[in-house]
């Protein structure tokens, strides 16, 4: 079994300003403050993984909020869990592409809104100016939708080549 300590690297202090901007992003994307905290020191770290004890020692936060973020952070397939032989503590480490993930999940967003609207606008009960409005967000999500999955495309032909 492997020392944890001898894992660790120090996470550098001037870094803790750039986690702390990223994080008021992420809350800006709708993300709570905490969750875009710990996805920031994650993405800037060296180490692979932590555990919940881990991140709240280097985030000075309570385990609780590290807790219920590593919950989150997991549904939305930014983190993932993972149990190592000898050790009784689950680590996280990001997914191996975190923020493909993120754009994903935005498309996905976007075909059910789609789904969500033309549902609406199906029962005939809603009025001209309610359906032109509806109309138009169709019309925003179905180009948006379509111009992202090409960037992805692209972006992981990109990849591919140049590997």
């Amino acid at each position: 079994m492997q020392n944890e300590d001898a894992q660790r690297s120090p996470f550098p202090e001037e870094l803790h300003q750039h986690v702390e901007t990223f994080s008021l992003v992420f809350e800006r994307f709708g993300f709570q403050r905490m969750g875009g905290r710990m996805f920031a020191f994650m993405l800037l770290s060296d180490r692979e993984m932590y555990t919940q004890a881990e991140l709240a020692e280097e985030l000075r936060a309570s385990t609780g909020s590290v807790s219920t973020m590593i919950r989150i952070l997991e549904q939305l397939g930014f983190v993932e869990r993972v149990s190592l032989p000898g050790h009784r503590r689950d680590h996280f480490r990001l997914t191996p592409d975190p923020l493909v993930e993120m754009t994903m999940r935005r498309l996905q967003g976007g075909r059910q809104m789609i789904e969500i609207i033309e549902a609406a606008r199906a029962t005939k009960q809603i009025g001209p100016a309610a359906d032109a409005r509806l109309a138009h967000a169709v019309a925003f999500y179905q180009f948006f939708i379509e111009a992202m999955g090409k960037s992805l495309d692209e972006w992981r032909m990109s990849l591919d080549s140049s590997e």
